[in-house]
């Protein structure tokens, strides 16, 4: 995201807020990198393995309908799975009405006695506390009797780390079926971030099933802390993202997760894996919260990731266009964005600082920016996308290089207003692509736009290589044709 690395200061409603001499404002999230430079590397295989759905760049992933993401998504498509062994001694039930014979009335009582492997039932209420699973519970099963009945809700009264559900140091821990929900009250802008469900020094653990809304602070005024995340897998610990140190890895699959402050989903720190499917990912739709949060819908930073078949949108920051449905940044090669439909925004895709990326056959329209923006990245690839719509160009390359940009769909792209915006628009700086196969139609102010100079396509020759794209309009001879 360097184009876009800037901070953007605005007043904040209810009062200001001044820290250290600085006023709390909508910032732009630090999910970027400095001068947009990362040395991050990340061994995919060393934290994933054990996941049911491995990572799996099989041609079968990338066939079929182009921009197709699956319409079961959020924790209401499929019934939360029963237990194959459940200790009846693990009961919790609040008031002891749903459930008059559970042991215990709080949610960490149970979690506390529960040993590896065991399985602890929540009957339906509210549970003002904060949930730690820490060592020595691998395979431990929290599970909702009734969807989303069981309410995890933060207490006013929180103790660090400022997780409302925090795993750390016990392996494949499963979360399945419940409400997690702020809003928190903390005074001030934390350094330490306030998290929904936060995965730490923990690897393969499933939060399925579950609505997860409200990661905010109560007091509007402080909106504009860049914190508030709903799911987080690695820890992280103020400052730009990739500053951490702390890994883990989750499969994160059929939740709803909304009105969240800062990330619905965010995939931090090199060792950190995040395999992120079949969610709901909405940001706030109230115009005023828009004004004060420059949310996004998933990041992933010095991670690795698979992210698929998810609905991402409502991420906009009313005054300056901030906000984006899904960030891939500095990613390791094989991290892989692939069939979402990513609507709604202020951006639609970002892929950023990364090299082996894959941007496949999502369905990307009506954002207020560009639809996919491939931004320092290479030998990564963009194929199969529908992109249509979006008020800035369709598909952008930024110092890019080296990339593959095939058979995608580009239309209705672009607003008026000198030529800045096109179907496949590259600059002046990337070389070496190879764009291929492409249909685009109808777009504003070119389908087909490269500034490059070099001994690839078009008269003058650019830097690139253009072959078999479709479109009627372009800057050079030879890019397309109809």
């Amino acid at each position: 995201m360097k184009r876009r690395l800037f901070i953007a200061f605005v007043a904040v409603i209810a009062g200001s807020v001044v820290f250290g001499g600085a006023q709390a404002g909508a910032v732009s999230d630090p999910d970027s990198h400095v001068n947009g430079v990362s040395t991050a590397v990340v061994d995919l295989s060393a934290n994933v393995l054990a996941l049911d759905d491995p990572f799996d760049e099989s041609a079968a992933d990338y066939t079929g309908t182009i921009g197709v993401a699956d319409a079961d998504v959020g924790p209401n498509a499929a019934p939360v799975p029963a237990s194959s062994a459940t200790d009846p001694k693990l009961l919790v039930d609040d008031d002891k009405v749903q459930c008059p014979n559970a042991p215990y009335t709080s949610i960490q009582a149970a979690v506390d006695a529960a040993g590896p492997n065991d399985t602890v039932k929540v009957c339906p209420g509210t549970y003002n506390e904060q949930i730690r699973i820490g060592s020595g519970k691998d395979g431990l099963k929290l599970e909702s009797t009734k969807k989303l009945e069981a309410i995890i809700k933060w207490p006013t009264v929180e103790t660090f780390p400022l997780a409302l559900v925090d795993i750390n140091g016990s392996d494949r821990v499963r979360l399945s079926g419940f409400t997690v929900t702020g809003p928190f009250t903390f005074p001030a802008c934390s350094p330490d971030r306030h998290e929904g469900i936060l995965v730490e020094n923990s690897f393969d653990d499933r939060i399925e099933r579950n609505h997860i809304t409200m990661i905010q602070n109560a007091n509007p005024a402080l909106y504009g802390c860049q914190e508030g995340d709903a799911v987080s897998i690695g820890r992280r610990t103020g400052g730009p993202c990739g500053t951490g140190v702390v890994p883990g890895s989750a499969r994160l699959e059929h939740n709803l997760i909304d009105e969240y402050q800062k990330n619905g989903v965010q995939v931090v720190n090199p060792g950190s894996f995040g395999d992120v499917d079949h969610n709901e990912i909405t940001g706030s739709n109230v115009s005023a919260v828009r004004a004060i949060i420059a949310s996004n819908g998933v990041v992933v930073c010095d991670a690795g990731a698979r992210i698929h078949h998810n609905k991402v949108s409502g991420n906009q920051f009313t005054p300056t266009p901030l906000s984006t449905g899904i960030i891939l940044s500095g990613a390791p090669s094989g991290s892989v964005v692939d069939h979402n439909r990513v609507f709604d925004n202020d951006f639609g895709i970002d892929a950023d600082t990364g090299s082996g990326a894959k941007v496949s056959h999502n369905d990307v329209f009506g954002n207020l920016g560009d639809g996919i923006t491939l931004d320092t990245l290479t030998n990564s690839t963009a194929d199969g996308n529908k992109v249509d719509g979006n008020a800035g160009s369709g598909i952008s390359l930024f110092d890019a290089d080296s990339n593959s940009i095939k058979s995608n769909q580009v239309e209705n792209n672009g607003t008026a207003g000198g030529d800045m915006t096109d179907g496949l628009r590259v600059d002046m700086n990337s070389s070496n692509n190879q764009i291929r196969d492409n249909k685009m139609d109808d777009n504003v102010t070119h389908d087909c736009h490269d500034d490059s100079n070099g001994s690839g396509s078009g008269i003058p020759p650019t830097a690139n290589f253009w072959t078999g794209n479709k479109g009627d309009t372009q800057n050079r001879l030879g890019l397309c044709k109809h």
